[in-house]
This record gives C-alpha cells, structure tokens and sequence, in this order.
C-alpha cells in the first residue's frame, strides 16, 4: 500500500498551501473535489513528478493544459468548483486527451469515439453547463466502462453489475441531476470499495475505517448532499 492522506480547506489560497505541505512529505495530490464550500485534496506517494493549473475560463484552462503536456505532464483529474476549472497533472509517458460537451448525450458519444481511438476514460467532471472527459491511453488497462443513474440506489445496483463483470471504480461524479461512474479492468486493482456519507464529518470517520482495513481513497465525489469515496486495495 502506497501512502494515502487527504485535506481540506475552504479556500483555494488555503487549499494551495496544503498541497505544498503535501509535496514537502513526498505526497503527490492525485484527486480534488469541491463540495459543500470545501476543496478537499486526495494524496498518494507517487514516484513522478506532479503538478497543477486553475482558471476560472474553460478555453483559458485547455491552454493551461497544453502548457503542462509541452512540460511532459498528463492530466489526470479535473475539478470544477465555485467558478473555478481545476487540473491536476502527473508526470506520465502515456498519451493524454481530454474532450468538454455541452450534454450527457454529446459527451457519451465522445467516449465512445475516444474509445475507437484507443483511449480509455478516466475521470469525468461537470461545471458550467458542460461535461468534461479526460481519456488516456494506458497499456495497463485492459477495457474501460461507464454507467450513470439518477437515483443513488440505482447508482449503487450500477456499480454491483459492473463489479460482476470484472470491472472496479475508479472515478465517480454527480452531474445534472445524475450519479456517473467510471469503471476499469486493471490488472493492478486488487480489491474495491466505496463509502458514502451525508455529513463531511461522517465521511472522514468512513475514510479511516477503509484505511484500517487495508484500503487506499482514490478519489472523491460530492453530490446532493452526499459525500463519496472510491477505494482501492
């Protein structure tokens, strides 16, 4: 098991400083999420180099994201959060892409484009009207999937079936009335869980709990009221 922290701030300035102090204990920031007026990091000890960009303009930010490929990182999260775009980068080998429309429809059509092209989706986000993929081409994925629900009931059955056909998440958002999850078939997952709290205090007791039974928090999701973990052993 890798090294696994998390903080949260209420401002982006606050937000910031935390992940230096991260960087400064060898903890790469992997995950951000913004829900209920908190930025909250997900960290891991990663043996690459790591970075971030943020803009309050879409079209400013895919600049800042061409910026950080010319510099040999690969986007691996995105976040939008009180009027805020923001991506956290990776220093990675793979082939990266990313691709922002304006409806569920749209974008489930993109992802199978991407996926004609070899690329595997990795995370989603939504902001501003707009769902936003973030794809990489990685030879240790064998296959990639998805499945949204409106209900979390729903949501929940969703990722039982996924689980029995071999895939674990790895990425959840709640996005225009609906709960999305991204699913994958990697070799190096062993085991998967998930915890969900109403109340942020609750969710942090959850987290500890799933430490204490061996499991790592990768990634983070907030929606109607509602706080959510992805878990991997």
């Amino acid at each position: 098991m890798t090294s696994n922290a998390y903080s949260s701030r209420v401002s982006l300035s606050d937000f910031e400083e935390v992940i230096s102090q991260r960087w400064d204990q060898g903890l790469d920031l992997v995950d951000v999420e913004y829900g209920d007026g908190v930025w909250f990091g997900v960290f891991q000890e990663n043996p690459t180099q790591n970075a971030y960009s943020y803009n309050g303009n879409l079209s400013d930010f895919t600049e800042e994201i061409s910026r950080r490929w010319d510099q040999g990182f690969d986007l691996v999260d995105v976040e939008y959060g009180n009027g805020t775009w923001f991506g956290v980068f990776q220093e990675n080998p793979t082939q990266n892409a990313y691709s922002p429309k304006a409806s569920l429809s749209e974008f489930t059509e993109e992802i199978s484009r991407r996926w004609d092209q070899g690329f595997d989706l990795v995370d989603v986000e939504y902001g501003d009207g707009i769902w936003f993929g973030v794809f990489q081409d990685d030879p240790n994925i064998n296959l990639s999937a998805y499945s949204y629900r409106e209900s979390f009931s729903d949501f929940q059955e969703a990722i039982s079936q996924r689980w029995d056909q071999g895939y674990d998440l790895v990425d959840v958002e709640y996005a225009d009335g609906v709960w999305f999850g991204v699913f994958q078939d990697d070799p190096d997952i062993t085991s998967n869980a998930y915890s969900s709290r109403g109340s942020f205090s609750d969710f942090q007791e959850a987290v500890s709990q799933r430490w204490d039974q061996g499991y790592d928090l990768v990634d983070v999701a907030y929606g109607n009221g509602t706080w959510f973990g992805v878990f991997h052993a």
